[in-house]
């Protein structure tokens, strides 16, 4: 069994996903928090960056909840 097909390709999708969403929803998250004068923008940029789509509900979420 080849590691990379390895259940029906899991780490080719992971990585996939995280090459995509990681970096547009860190930045986005970086950028926005560094506007708004939140604290630890690079910080909430790659934490939630790392989580992508559920990452960018939770940021929108709290900046909703502080708005």
């Amino acid at each position: 069994m080849d590691l990379l097909t390895a259940y029906n390709g899991l780490l080719i999708r992971a990585g996939l996903y995280l090459l995509i969403f990681w970096p547009t929803v860190g930045y986005y998250v970086y950028s926005d928090t560094e506007k708004r004068g939140l604290k630890n923008p690079q910080l909430r940029g790659i934490l939630l960056g790392f989580l992508g789509i559920l990452g960018l509900l939770i940021h929108l979420g709290m900046i909703q909840k502080q708005d």
